[in-house]
């Protein structure tokens, strides 16, 4: 491995190794709930209007008339206007109930229509530090409090490494209270360290750099020279490494906890699209990050909230804050200032260091560093409420429970009905004075069935996979590589690779950065065409101008792991150039074998290069990431120079009943005939029955031409087999 890592400088390439969190296990409403289901045969867009006046009450008396309801600037004619008083329906929901209590069991007494209008009320609990869970938990517990009404069903959830359910939606409220007491027990951020460090290391380094600028600009006196410069650099760059190391830690840190909560906050939000009635999420969180390569997760919350008829309420978890939460923000945006101020004043002498090189994506992530911000963006877009900078979050939760006792309700069908991805901007406008009006700021026209679509970018992927003819603008390179078995199938994992030669640079604002920005998606398809696993990624890159060459002859790698059962699939990939529009398909078969033995091996792959891990970065069940090392494999047929050595990475599995240890004997063949063979002992099987493992060949014993490598793995009467293939160029190519 260390051979291989030595090369891994010969191509460079932006890895994207996806790490977006799954909630499949969101589980399913409970039937009493989902049978209440309002079905239409039409799109139709529903809205909870809450309506309020100067003094803050609830208005009650509003009439149709005095509405006017826009898309897109377009006049949409009202189909349903009613207003909902929940006070009301809860004391029907409690007489029925007390009425059914008296009659035989088989005879229940029906509810009133009106009162199957139910609130559902999900609380949902973001990671917190210690202050935060004190503060959640009062809210939450001050929330059952003043809301604890037979109509209002609520759940709990827990956002970690996974979203976690503490409790199904429920009405009792004594089982709803021991949920949030655990939801509030057991986080931690664990998400302050880096930060704290940062900022130590970012002092360092300003120090460095101005030391650096007076000598560039000959203040430091006749007697600085070649040798002061020198030590100068030398302390420029260590103090520039570890700043990027800090930061990196810190971006890695923030954009994962960013990503898992806005996924599960979207994960949620689709779930309920089968339940009727008012729904509301109280979203427990110190803030949310999101960088700009979030943005897209963050627009789809908001707008599968909308299409879900779920409201955010957000509750800013810090309590009352002494310092500006813009504080972040202001410091990133100077720092690309005076970035940019630099580049001037050395007009390219000194070398370009890695903030240079992100000018633009700080300034434009600076945007996004108000953690509070984008919280309130969040739930004021789903017609929801920002409750923040207080340490006392009763009176909030409070307002949040008022908007739940009545809001009127409005449905009407868009006239424009294309399903083009676009954002559709909701506009509600009230000829009576004095009102406001709390509402959902829009929707993306997705399109409905198989459930495919999830942001905006993957609709024109989807369209160009089912064009008659499918788009081939550049090359799309895609294969999935077949791992280990598990009991919901058996383990793959695809990667796509897009050369970047074929990708567009664009000038940025600064002249020493470029950006590119690309889409992929991936959609595995049963023989009768059910979509079996669906995948994507949005990549906006800001990149140094001055590496240019280097990085057009590198690829976009994008990685994905998922379980399949016995079949045969078709493997659907598409890829987009953003800046260009144009587009490419491509699409090849799989085949999962259902049958499982105590040997297998994984597909054996030719190793292409090795990336180190960078520091920082979270755990990850990729299985071609070994430690701090990844590998990254051939997607097409592997081409070695005759300098190199051939690489070849499997995992062997070997299950208990496996008691001799297992070796390799590998066969090479030219043109059907073995040129070589080799026989390697395993090492020893690691707690889950795996073996990862190298074979490492010098490729200067063939001579240039293609080979097949055949690998069977044994021990005792046990066998398993795989193949790879390879070529050997010339010293010509």
């Amino acid at each position: 491995m260390k051979r291989a890592a030595t090369s891994a400088g010969m191509g460079l390439v932006v890895s994207l190794w996806a790490a977006v969190p799954t909630f499949s296990q969101v589980p399913e409403p409970p039937p009493d709930l989902k049978r209440e289901v309002f079905r239409v045969e039409t799109e139709v867009v529903l809205l909870d209007v809450v309506v309020r006046d100067k003094k803050g009450r609830t208005v009650r008396d509003l009439r149709g008339d005095e509405l006017e309801l826009f898309e897109d600037n377009v006049r949409q004619e009202i189909g349903n206007f009613r207003f909902l008083d929940s006070r009301a329906l809860g004391e029907a929901v409690e007489e029925a109930q007390e009425k059914q209590e008296t009659k035989e069991p088989e005879r229940p007494a029906p509810l009133p229509q009106e009162a199957r209008h139910l609130n559902l009320v999900t609380l949902l609990f973001d990671r917190l530090g210690p202050d935060g869970r004190s503060i959640a938990r009062k809210a939450a517990l001050s929330f059952l409090e003043l809301e604890d009404r037979p109509d209002v069903y609520v759940s709990v959830f827990q956002i970690g490494e996974s979203l976690k359910l503490l409790q199904q939606f429920s009405t009792e409220r004594e089982s709803v209270r021991h949920a949030v007491l655990r939801a509030t027990g057991e986080l931690d951020t664990q998400y302050t360290a880096a930060t704290e460090q940062l900022v130590d290391a970012t002092r360092q380094a300003d120090e460095a750099r101005q030391r650096a600028d007076a000598f560039m600009r000959g203040s430091l006196g006749p007697s600085d020279n070649a040798v002061a410069a020198a030590e100068l650099g030398q302390q420029m760059a260590m103090a520039d490494m570890t700043v990027n190391a800090l930061r990196l830690t810190e971006t890695l840190q923030q954009e994962q906890q960013g990503r898992s909560s806005l996924f599960a906050i979207l994960a949620l939000a689709r779930q309920q699209q089968a339940l009727a009635g008012r729904k509301t999420i109280l979203f427990f969180s110190e803030g949310l990050h999101t960088p700009p390569t979030l943005e897209h997760v963050l627009s789809a919350a908001i707008s599968e909230a909308n299409r879900a008829n779920v409201s955010v309420y957000a509750v800013d978890a810090r309590g009352l804050s002494t310092t500006s939460t813009l504080a972040a923000a202001r410091d990133t945006l100077q720092e690309a200032v005076a970035t940019s101020m630099r580049q001037q004043m050395t007009r390219g002498v000194l070398p370009v260091s890695r903030e240079e090189a992100t000018i633009d994506d700080n300034a434009e992530a600076a945007i996004r560093m108000d953690p509070i911000g984008t919280l309130g963006e969040l739930a004021t877009s789903t017609g929801g409420l920002l409750i923040t900078n207080t340490n006392d979050v009763r009176a909030g939760v409070a307002r949040a429970v008022g908007d739940l006792r009545g809001y009127y309700e409005i449905a009407y069908s868009p006239s424009n009905r294309e399903f083009d991805g676009k954002f559709r901007k909701i506009a509600l406008k009230v000829s009576r004075p004095g009102v406001t009006v709390q509402t959902r700021s829009g929707y993306f026209a997705m399109p409905p069935g198989e459930g495919t679509a999830i942001f905006s970018y993957e609709v024109e992927l989807l369209r160009a996979m089912r064009a008659s003819t499918p788009p081939h603008d550049f090359p799309l390179r895609a294969r999935a590589f077949r791992f280990g078995h598990e009991d919901s199938g058996t383990r793959y994992t695809v990667v796509m690779e897009v050369p970047l030669e074929d990708i567009s640079f664009l000038k940025a604002e600064d002249p020493s950065v470029e950006r590119a920005h690309f889409s992929l998606m991936g959609i595995l398809r049963s023989a009768w065409g059910a979509v079996a696993q669906k995948f994507s990624e949005d990549s906006p890159l800001w990149l140094p101008r001055n590496r240019h060459d280097a990085l057009r002859h590198g690829n976009a790698v994008f990685t994905r792991s998922f379980t399949l059962p016995g079949g045969r699939y078709s493997l659907e990939t598409a890829a987009m150039d953003r800046q260009t529009g144009r587009k490419t398909v491509d699409i090849s078969r799989l085949v999962v074998p259902d049958v499982r033995g105590p040997l297998s091996l994984s597909s054996v792959s030719v190793v292409k290069r090795t990336e180190r891990v960078p520091k920082g970065a979270l755990a990850s069940e990729d299985p071609f990431r070994l430690g701090e090392v990844r590998v990254v494999p051939w997607v097409t047929e592997a081409e070695v120079a005759p300098s190199q050595d051939v690489d070849l990475f499997l995992v062997a599995y070997a299950s208990a009943d496996v008691t001799i240890p297992p070796e390799l004997q590998l066969e090479f063949l030219r043109d059907g005939s073995v040129v070589g063979q080799a026989t390697r002992a395993l090492p020893q099987r690691d707690g889950e029955g795996r073996i990862p493992y190298v074979v490492n060949v010098s490729a200067a014993h063939f001579s240039p031409g293609p080979y097949e490598v055949r690998v069977e793995l044994r021990s005792g009467p046990y066998r398993a087999w795989e193949r790879s293939s390879f070529r050997v160029l010339g010293p010509s190519s």
